[in-house]
């Protein structure tokens, strides 16, 4: 089996540009998209692969009355978030691999995963679903967008043969042509409250 990296550190000019081109990212690439999510202000959600923080900040705004998780594998990253998010009591950060972590409270209301898919290595990308799943509330979302080219990306049907064989219910799903970022998908999965089986 094919093992996840355990850590990833970013060079510092990659770290600097990321926090330097933040206020750009966060309005014209991120906004919008955090802003179609249907959360609500008190919801506990898990950001998987948050980086510096960028979407994460804007998920803490909306999250008022809840809680965030940013979880990462990167020690800069998370201490940068942490100095991103300063004024955001509602945040906690947690570093390390999802499928190792063994959180002791679960029932997240949703899951945001960001173009982070992709550069899970495939033979490992399973394993990480079936967390997410377990990680869930019954009824919890899994928030998803990942870019579709082939040298660095995943196929959208890839994608839903994966979280279908979590047990996960596609809500919805739409491959885009993105005027700032590349060709994506977006999706949203469900973890169903009750699973119904139809015979014919």
């Amino acid at each position: 089996m094919n093992q996840v990296a355990t850590t990833y550190e970013p060079s510092t000019i990659n770290l600097y540009m990321q926090q330097a081109f933040r206020p750009i990212s966060r309005r014209y690439f991120y906004s919008d998209y955090v802003n179609s999510l249907p959360v609500k202000p008190t919801d506990k959600i898990l950001e998987f692969g948050s980086g510096i923080g960028v979407m994460a900040e804007l998920l803490a705004r909306r999250l008022y009355l809840g809680q965030l998780t940013c979880v990462d594998i990167s020690k800069r990253y998370i201490s940068r978030a942490k100095r991103n998010l300063r004024d955001y009591p509602n945040t906690t950060f947690v570093r390390g691999q999802l499928t190792k972590l063994n959180f002791s409270t679960r029932g997240f209301d949703a899951i945001n995963l960001h173009y982070v898919l992709h550069d899970v290595p495939e033979a490992s990308r399973q394993e990480l679903i079936d967390e997410m799943y377990g990680l869930l509330r019954p009824g919890g979302k899994v928030f998803l967008r990942e870019p579709l080219n082939e040298s660095h990306g995943i196929p959208s049907a890839n994608t839903d043969v994966l979280f279908a064989s979590a047990g996960f219910v596609k809500e919805s799903g739409n491959e885009r042509r993105g005027r700032f970022m590349r060709d994506n998908y977006s999706a949203c999965y469900i973890k169903a409250k009750n699973i119904r089986f139809f015979f014919i």
